[in-house]
């Protein structure tokens, strides 16, 4: 190729980041990802959270470690009914329903709902915790 050709082209310069900040590199396009929504973001956790009551893979009494609140469902004679247990807050609200097995997620004006077997034993790890607690 000669000179002439060569000093016409154009090289595309495109940035990315690394671990040490920006770094160019030529005629290598660097693709974004689609950000997500809040209401994805909120449908792929509140889904996470149901796959993994539904797998089953712990106990129920290490899967509680993590839960920051417990509302008690209650007969009129205060006995057991079910719970509500809140998984995340501050962003999304993100709640696990022992009472219909679902887990309810909110963030904004964003709601949605995941369908779950309890098969880490949730709701009887929780009836005895709560017989305990009188």
């Amino acid at each position: 190729m000669d000179t002439e050709r060569r000093g016409n082209m154009s090289k595309e310069y495109y940035y990315t980041k690394n671990k040490d900040g920006f770094m160019g590199s030529e005629n290598r396009k660097v693709r974004k990802k689609k950000p997500e929504t809040c209401e994805e973001q909120l449908r792929y956790q509140c889904k996470l959270i149901a796959e993994d009551i539904t797998a089953g893979e712990e106990d129920a009494h290490k899967w509680c470690e993590g839960v920051y609140d417990i509302e008690w469902i209650t007969n009129q004679d205060h006995s057991y009914k079910a719970a509500r247990l809140m998984v995340a807050g501050g962003g999304p609200n993100i709640w696990v329903n022992l009472q219909t097995n679902t887990v309810d997620g909110y963030w904004w004006g964003d709601h949605c709902t995941h369908r779950f077997e309890d098969n880490l034993g949730l709701d009887e790890y929780l009836e005895e915790l709560h017989a305990s607690s009188k």
